[in-house]
Parts: C-alpha cells; sequence; structure tokens
C-alpha cells in the first residue's frame, strides 16, 4: 500500500507502477532534503571540512599518510563513536576524538535523525508521501467525497485501471484501508479549499466527480473547481433532480447526477419482478440495465433478438444459453427457455419485457 511504501502493483502494468513510485519516491526525498536542508548542509560542511582539516594535520604529523577518503571515513567513525583509528598523541588531533562526536549529538538533535528515518519509513508521513504519488499524476480523475458512494465510484474506475487521486475531509474514513490496498493516494481535507485542488493535480487532471452527500458542499466545490480549471470534466452529485438541472449549464456541469433519480428505476424495478443491474442517464433520459431469465411457455420463447429489439424498443446485450455466454447476440439468434438476457431499454420497456413477454401462459 502506499502508506507503507509499497505497491503490488496488480490494477495497472508493473511498468507504469513501477515508474511511478520511482518518480514519487525522488519528488518526496526531494521535499524531504528541503525540510532539513540547513541541519543537513551544516551537517555536511563540518564532515567535509573536518575530513580535510583531519587529513591535513594527521599527514603533517604522522609517518604514514592517509587519503581524503580515508580521513573521511575516520572522521565519520569519530561522529558517531566508532573511531577507526587509535589515539595518534598529538592534542590537536586527539581534540578531533571529543569534538567530532559532541557535533554529531547536535545535529542529530537539530533533525538529522528524523531524516533518516523518514526518508526509510514513509509511514510516519504520510500526507507527504501521498502528494509526492499525486505529483507524479498526469489524466488522471479526482474524487471528491469518499463515502459510500465515493468508494462504489472508485472502485469502478479502478476496474476501468483509471489512474485516481481521492479527496476526503474526513480523517478518519474507514474507506481509506480499501482505496490505499488499490495504490490510490488520500488527500484529507476540504475540496473547497484551493491548495487541496492544486495538490491533487486539478490542473492536470481530465475529470473531476464531486459525491459528497451534501448538495451545498458539493455547489460549492463545483463553484471552486471551476474558478481553478475551465476545461476539466466535472461530474456532481445532487439529491434534488431539479436543482442538479438548473445548476448544470450555470457552472459547465458535465453531468449533474441526481442519486435518488438513478436509483428509483431500481426500486420500481424490483416491484414489476426484474432485476435491474444498473441505471444511467443520457441527455433527459434515465435508462437501465435489466437481467431475467426466460419463463417456459412465455412470449420470449422462440422469438428472435431482433423481433424483440424492434418489438420492445431495447437493446438486447448479452444472452447466455446454457454454458454459452454471447455478448451482444446476432439478431437472428433465438431466445429459448432457461436462457439469462440481459438488456438495455428505459423502465416501461422493461416492465414490458417482465409483466407480459416473461409470463408463463396459463
Amino acid at each position: 500500500m502506499w502508506e507503507t511504501g509499497r505497491t503490488s502493483c496488480i490494477s495497472m502494468s508493473s511498468w507504469r507502477c513501477w515508474r511511478r513510485r520511482f518518480r514519487a519516491g525522488v519528488r518526496d526525498t526531494v521535499v524531504l532534503v528541503r525540510e532539513f536542508s540547513v541541519p543537513l548542509m551544516l551537517f555536511l560542511a563540518t564532515l567535509f571540512f573536518g575530513s580535510w582539516s583531519f587529513q591535513a594535520l594527521w599527514n603533517r604529523s604522522q609517518p604514514e599518510t592517509i587519503s581524503y577518503i580515508e580521513a573521511l571515513y575516520d572522521t565519520l567513525t569519530m561522529i558517531f563513536f566508532q573511531s577507526a583509528v587509535e589515539f595518534p598523541g598529538e592534542w590537536y588531533l586527539d581534540i578531533y576524538f571529543f569534538v567530532m562526536p559532541t557535533i554529531g549529538l547536535i545535529f542529530l538533535a537539530l533533525g538529522a535523525a528524523d531524516f533518516v528515518t523518514l526518508a526509510f519509513n514513509r509511514s510516519l508521513r504520510q500526507a507527504k508521501w501521498e502528494e509526492a504519488v499525486t505529483s507524479t499524476l498526469n489524466d488522471h480523475i479526482i474524487v471528491c467525497g469518499l463515502g459510500r458512494l465515493g468508494l462504489r465510484v472508485v472502485r469502478e474506475l479502478v476496474s476501468l485501471d483509471e489512474d485516481i487521486v481521492g479527496i476526503e475531509y474526513k480523517a478518519d474514513s474507514p474507506n481509506f484501508t480499501e482505496i490505499r490496498s488499490h495504490n490510490i493516494p488520500i488527500l484529507v481535507g476540504d475540496a473547497r479549499n484551493a491548495e487541496i485542488l492544486d495538490k491533487a493535480g486539478l490542473a492536470r487532471a481530465k475529470a473531476i466527480i464531486v459525491c459528497t452527500n451534501d448538495d451545498l458542499m458539493n455547489l460549492q466545490m463545483a463553484a471552486r473547481i471551476r474558478e481553478r480549471n475551465k476545461t476539466v470534466r466535472l461530474i456532481m452529485r445532487m439529491f434534488d433532480e431539479e436543482f442538479a438541472r438548473s445548476i448544470a449549464d450555470r457552472f459547465d456541469i458535465s453531468a449533474a447526477l441526481s442519486a435518488s433519480l438513478l436509483a428509483a428505476p431500481a426500486f420500481a424495478g424490483a416491484a414489476i419482478g426484474a432485476e435491474i443491474i444498473q441505471t444511467f442517464k443520457v441527455e433527459n433520459r434515465v435508462l437501465v440495465m435489466g437481467r431475467l431469465q426466460v419463463q417456459p411457455g412465455s412470449k420470449l420463447e422462440g422469438v428472435t433478438v431482433q423481433a424483440l429489439e424492434i418489438e420492445l424498443d431495447l437493446s438486447v446485450i448479452l444472452l447466455q444459453s446454457g454454458g454459452t455466454v454471447d455478448v451482444h447476440p446476432g439478431p437472428d439468434v433465438t431466445i429459448r427457455a432457461g436462457d439469462v438476457m440481459a438488456v438495455v431499454a428505459d423502465l416501461p420497456a422493461i416492465k414490458r419485457l417482465a409483466s407480459q413477454w416473461n409470463r408463463a401462459n396459463g
């Protein structure tokens, strides 16, 4: 998972996944170096200057000279109380054995130890690591709101092998574990905040989905998104269908979807005996994908796919007969009892199909 700096690389091509990990690691390390730049620069300056002076004084007083690399190693071991050389006897060299460890302790207190720890354990700076991962993405999709709907949206996008960034206001969402298991970075914050949107890569994203359960918050997010990016594809969840239609053009929203509108056909379909698999909206028309099993003795038995499509104004997109699954069956295929069909149509057509055409005679 991203929180440990590891990834299974399952949901994307291995090469793309590892390339992203490498780029994220480089960018995160650069950010980390900047955070600790002062103690790191002081430490390195002291180390290199100390090594140079130690070499010069050693070679001046000792019969066996040492190279700069050897002096660098000796100085470094002194800093960590593991000297590789014995006391040489000259007071000006002996001073290094006391001064360098003291300098090492000072720089450890200034943050050098924290730098090493954070560099090798990304989980201790989860937010910064996920920002680094996000910075490597282009042409991705941002999902604002990782509640129940947001989680389902993420699952669908993962199945499509899309690059995703999540934004969630609540830092303790129970959905984080599953989402991060798909190698998806999550930014904790308010998507109405321009800084959060910029960190999510709004300028580089191809689409952004706003799907919290608060209509006002969604509207405020949409306004801020349009301020930052005039062209990104914007999809927004709205509970009020009329309100969704009224603001779609005003904010140049690609799709304003009413959750209640799309859920309603599923309930109605269940009431008339059809299993509604999915609902979607095309222009102002809500279509559904329904599934049913052909009953023996019904009007469906013996009818061709073409005849059924013409009669009911629907599309048969799948027909399972026995152990054979035919995606988009041909027009001359005959429907038989026991077959399982998947069709796309509006709800009235689904009703006719289920209540009139798929009812056993007698």
